[in-house]
């Protein structure tokens, strides 16, 4: 039996005088939901705005769009302003078929 010895989801918080940036990377799993839950609720109380990144996450399943969701909810009620930034083609399909477009921040338009 082979043993994965890099964790399943990766989270570095990095905080800016403007906003908190958490940049995720990995796979959003239900192994890996209370650890992304713990860390961005931990931030709502600062009540400055924070944007997940989630370039470099690769997977998302249905219980990990849940704590999306969840999270979002949660600041969303605190007051605090979080959206979901830079989501790969698999995320923003997922965004896109459960209608949760308004969790995210559209992209930059570039003229």
């Amino acid at each position: 039996m082979a043993t994965n010895a890099t964790p399943v989801l990766q989270l570095e918080t990095e905080k800016q005088p403007a906003m908190t940036l958490v940049h995720c990377a990995g796979k959003v799993l239900i192994e890996s939901c209370t650890l992304f839950s713990t860390t961005v609720r931990a931030l709502i109380p600062e009540g400055k705005p924070i944007r997940v990144d989630l370039s470099k996450v690769v997977q998302v399943d249905s219980l990990g769009i849940g704590t999306f969701v969840s999270v979002w909810a949660s600041a969303k009620n605190s007051g605090c302003d979080l959206k979901f930034i830079n989501p790969g083609p698999q995320v923003q399909d997922l965004a896109e078929i459960t209608r949760l477009q308004e969790m995210f921040e559209p992209p930059a338009v570039t003229v």
